[in-house]
């Protein structure tokens, strides 16, 4: 009845399902995730800002027009009657900053540099989505061969409980055999159920992350479960992740960030120079301003420096702080890369240790499978005990479940060594 219920429940949720690769579900997380969604626009403001800063090398050009209007009145201090009167004016401007303690340059490589910084977060951000995605898919995969386990195991220990109830009602074996023979089955179905409510659980979980609701009804596959094998050996393996871990690149990009923050906290104790020019003019009536451009126009030119002696020590404390920023982003670095060091090896030795282990589980595997099949032959001439039954069971179980986990393990291991090395 049991056996059943779960063929109905299993072609229930299978019927009409949408199935989707890794590939499928990463490109569905990335569409989805809204922290990225969210840092792509951060990116699209930083690009803005890098733009923006290259004005400060730019000159400032303006054209200004005036058209000024006053009725008549009467001058009490002078007693005399004061017509109306119309002025018009027209101006052109250019100013431009000639040197300013090479503020503007390092302007313009700070946001270049904080562009990178915004760009490198989207990068790892995006990397954990798919890492997320990863774990959760061969999480799911794992539980589902799982349960596929248990459920062979619950159709093993069925038959096996057949044989001893008939073996039981021709007195071949004593009652004690069928009764630990039903409480075997009963823990294998208990099993059952606890693995299909993992099961379901890891498929929530899925789900979640992808960024389906909870309810939607799909299934997984993986199109390629020899992907991805690292062939690199454990340094070659770390070179690429110092090179290309988006966490590690933005801090090294913010001590180079702290560096140019240091350099305009000085800039601003050198002199800022700046030249202006202007050309414009002024009349009573608009066509006299334009008529004649040698009388009504005039221009100027000028140069103006800007020496700063004293600011109450503002400055000099705007220095000593931005030192004090670039030992700290030195600090943090020299700190995340050791504490990266430390999650790598201990990755890789997991690992390494799996892929040893993987063709060992294989052959327990074959080998509990070839002692159960003795021990029954055994147990049906009497030669053996319902416990050295029971335990060659116990034993298949444990070697197919311990071979299931070491396979997709290591798949979850390889998938964050190769997040480290963003290789996702």
């Amino acid at each position: 009845m049991l056996k059943t219920l779960f063929i109905f429940l299993f072609f229930s949720i299978s019927f009409a399902q949408e199935i989707f690769s890794l590939e499928d579900c990463i490109k569905l997380g990335i569409e989805k995730n809204p922290n990225l969604k969210i840092s792509r626009l951060n990116l699209i403001n930083a690009k803005q800002d890098k733009k923006n800063s290259f004005s400060s090398i730019l000159p400032q050009i303006g054209v200004s027009f005036n058209n000024n209007q006053q009725g008549s009145y009467t001058s009490y201090q002078y007693g005399i009657r004061v017509p109306e009167s119309t002025y018009f004016s027209n101006s052109i401007y250019l100013n431009q900053t000639i040197y300013d303690g090479g503020n503007w340059w390092n302007q313009i490589s700070l946001y270049d540099n904080l562009y990178k910084q915004t760009y490198q977060n989207m990068q790892s951000l995006k990397n954990q989505v798919v890492l997320n995605i990863k774990k959760a898919f061969f999480e799911y995969l794992k539980n589902k061969e799982l349960y596929e386990v248990s459920k062979k195991q619950l159709e093993l220990s069925e038959q096996q409980l057949e044989r001893v109830q008939r073996q039981f009602e021709v007195e071949a074996v004593a009652k004690t055999d069928l009764l630990k023979q039903q409480v075997l089955l009963g823990q294998v179905k208990v099993q059952l159920l606890n693995q299909n409510a993992t099961l379901l659980n890891s498929k929530k979980i899925l789900a979640q992350t992808i960024g389906f609701d909870s309810n939607k009804e799909f299934d997984v596959i993986d199109e390629n479960p020899k992907s991805n094998i690292i062939e690199e050996t454990k340094e070659q393996l770390w070179d690429f992740v110092l090179q290309k871990n988006p966490d590690i690149i933005q801090k090294k990009n913010q001590i180079i960030i702290s560096k140019i923050q240091v350099k305009i906290a000085k800039s601003q104790f050198y002199p800022s120079i700046s030249a202006n020019m202007g050309y414009g003019g002024s009349a009573d009536e608009f066509d006299l301003l334009y008529s004649d451009v040698d009388k009504y126009w005039q221009g100027n030119m000028g140069i103006s420096i800007n020496l700063p002696i004293f600011s109450g020590r503002q400055r000099s404390v705007q220095v000593q702080k931005s030192k004090i920023n670039l030992d700290i982003s030195n600090v943090d670095f020299e700190r995340y890369l050791s504490q990266t060091k430390t999650i790598y090896e201990n990755f890789y030795q997991l690992w390494d240790n799996i892929n040893q282990t993987i063709p060992v589980f294989m052959e327990t595997k074959i080998s509990a499978e070839e002692d159960l099949r003795l021990v029954q032959e055994r147990y049906n001439l009497g030669a053996a005990t319902i416990l050295d039954l029971l335990n060659a069971q116990v034993s298949l179980i444990s070697a197919n479940s311990s071979l299931v986990r070491s396979n997709y393990d290591e798949k979850i291991l390889r998938a964050e060594l190769n997040a480290l090395a963003n290789r996702n």
